[in-house]
């Protein structure tokens, strides 16, 4: 499984969904792809436009980019040190601030940047499946395999094809539910079980504990790894589970937190470093989890 950082659902737990039954379920994790020796469950850090030298600095080996977001004068300078390269259309950040993505352009960028880019996503039209269907076929005529990414409030029969034509496909529209996790629970059910061994699965801002331990995803992503730089918090990975700290709260000072607290400069580096060790601890930790359920990434 790969695991890319974009928006995490939370540690919110919930019975198990009588959706999938013990059959089904047992197809979750055997799909063949990812029964291969020497591997493990990958962990890509989004939002790495943001943050080339931290990055650099804890030489990591597998980042997630946005291409609505990348300076594109940037762009060779950002992918110039090699390692695995998610690129994400963003096209519900574009969504979200009115903004439309031009495909040929994003076509354009992919074909320039093909050597350093390992996977891409297709560009997605929130809201509008027959024309992310559309935009996939396009990108494709343009001699281009992109993921195609199914959406919540999708027709699971094309889902089901999805499973059935590629080896690779994306969910999508998943953040939002963080917070009404019986029905991202009660999708997501829906999804693997059509899915069963037929395909890869990547999940955009799939990294809960709880979405982890219960689904196979074989990749992943979320930008909950940068809030140590934007808050006064810090992450610690612990029993199973991601906790995140306040620096700032006095009544539960110890000497992590007052390390990484206070005025000095760079210390949002610091807390950023120690947060990226972190999230690698949970990348081993589910690859083991799912190692012990007969998955071999």
């Amino acid at each position: 499984m790969i695991l890319y950082f974009a928006g995490n659902v939370g540690g919110f737990r919930h019975k198990e969904s009588a959706m999938v039954s013990a059959d089904a379920y047992n197809n979750l994790i055997t799909f063949h792809d990812v029964k291969q020796n020497g591997l493990k469950m990958e962990l890509y850090f989004a939002g790495a436009e943001a943050f080339k030298s931290v990055l650099e600095e804890m030489n990591t080996t597998k980042e997630l980019f946005s291409y609505y977001h990348i300076p594109k004068s940037r762009a060779k300078d950002l992918f110039d040190r090699p390692r695995k390269i998610f690129l994400d259309s963003g096209g519900f950040s574009a969504f979200t601030q009115g903004a439309n993505i031009d495909i040929d352009e994003y076509c354009d960028f992919i074909i320039k940047y093909k050597k350093q880019i390992t996977h891409y996503a297709q560009l997605d039209v929130i809201g509008d499946e027959a024309g992310t269907e559309r935009n996939q076929k396009y990108m494709e005529s343009r001699g281009l395999n992109p993921l195609p990414v199914f959406h919540f409030k999708g027709d699971y029969k094309r889902l089901e094809r999805l499973s059935q034509e590629y080896d690779y496909i994306c969910l999508g529209g998943l953040v939002p539910l963080a917070k009404n996790k019986p029905v991202l629970m009660a999708h997501l059910d829906k999804c693997f079980s059509i899915i069963k061994n037929n395909c890869k699965v990547h999940g955009f801002g799939m990294t809960g504990m709880d979405i982890l331990k219960r689904y196979p995803w074989y990749s992943v992503d979320s930008t909950s790894w940068i809030e140590a730089s934007r808050r006064a918090t810090y992450y610690e990975f612990r029993n199973g589970e991601m906790k995140m700290f306040s620096t700032s709260d006095k009544k539960k000072a110890n000497y992590k937190s007052i390390g990484f607290s206070g005025k000095k400069k760079g210390l949002w580096r610091l807390r950023l470093i120690h947060s990226i060790k972190e999230w690698l601890k949970l990348e081993k930790y589910v690859t083991d989890l799912w190692l012990k359920k007969g998955i071999k990434y």
